[in-house]
């Protein structure tokens, strides 16, 4: 009875054994293409695997375990050591967590959407002949924002044109007083002001009191239509144009483009709205 037993016994331990190493066999290759997938090459996977079969005490025994060139097998090593997915020690070569892997691709990730969303920002000019622009530049940190916002109070112009959705942008800058900063600029050298807000709330109200209109020379008017999460900056005779687009909340990005075709653009929407701000009111 006892031989029977341990028999058994025996027989469920190899099969469970055998289960095991089918398992295994499986999660290594599904694993395999992941890794490729992740944008490791063949050889980096390779190794990888093999050592989370078995660590290693140097590299020429894996150049032995895996059938491997010697230079594939030290490329690799390199490449996982860069990844931070293999130590070396004085016990040898072990293989690490996907953690740094797993970062690695994370930051891949955010890089490729800024990619993605400068991009964006490059779109609605493409038709714009090369000649017809003579500076564009995406900023993309609240630092770069704010400088070219405040060199847009410092331009040469007789009137500052805004259009959009003040109220969100102010906290895009950091507050109210680098709008009061570009405001003080503006009136110090002698320009106006003329706004269409499409959005209203406390920011814009506290630039919109009648009293600080007067003082500054600002006209200001409400425009109700669907335009939240932008704010354009421009002028009456002068080609540089800010668009602020922050739809984003967490990254929010501008385009500082100097281009009279733009500026022109810009000047006949705002002409277009001012005319008709009975109707759209």
């Amino acid at each position: 009875m006892r031989n029977a037993t341990l028999d058994a016994l025996t027989s469920q331990g190899k099969d469970g054994l055998m289960h095991g190493l089918i398992n295994l066999k499986n999660m290594h290759k599904k694993l395999e293409t992941l890794l490729i997938e992740a944008g490791m090459t063949e050889t980096e996977v390779k190794v990888y695997l093999e050592l989370l079969k078995k660590p290693s005490q140097n590299k020429w025994e894996l150049v032995n375990r895996t059938g491997l060139d010697k230079n594939q097998v030290y490329r690799a090593f390199d490449g996982l050591n860069m990844l931070k997915m293999i130590k070396k020690d004085e016990a040898g070569i072990e293989p690490q967590p996907l953690d740094s892997l797993i970062k690695t691709l994370e930051l891949s990730r955010q890089n490729i959407k800024n990619t993605i969303e400068k991009l964006k920002k490059f779109s609605p000019f493409l038709k714009i002949p090369t000649e017809a622009v003579a500076d564009f530049q995406i900023l993309d940190t609240q630092e770069k924002i704010l400088e070219k916002y405040l060199f847009m109070s410092e331009t040469e112009y007789d009137t500052c044109l805004d259009f959009g959705d003040l109220n969100g942008f102010i906290p895009t800058i950091g507050g109210l007083d680098p709008a009061f900063k570009f405001r003080d600029n503006r009136y110090k050298k002698g320009s106006d002001n003329e706004a269409i807000c499409t959005t209203t709330g406390a920011y814009s109200a506290c630039i919109m009191r009648k009293n600080d209109m007067e003082f500054y020379k600002s006209q200001i008017d409400q425009l109700k239509i669907d335009f939240k999460d932008k704010w354009i900056i421009f002028s009456d005779n002068n080609d540089h144009v800010l668009y602020n687009n922050f739809e984003d909340k967490e990254n929010p990005t501008s385009v500082l483009i100097n281009s009279k075709v733009v500026a022109d653009m810009e000047r006949s929407k705002f002409d277009l709205f001012q005319k008709n701000l009975q109707q759209y009111s």
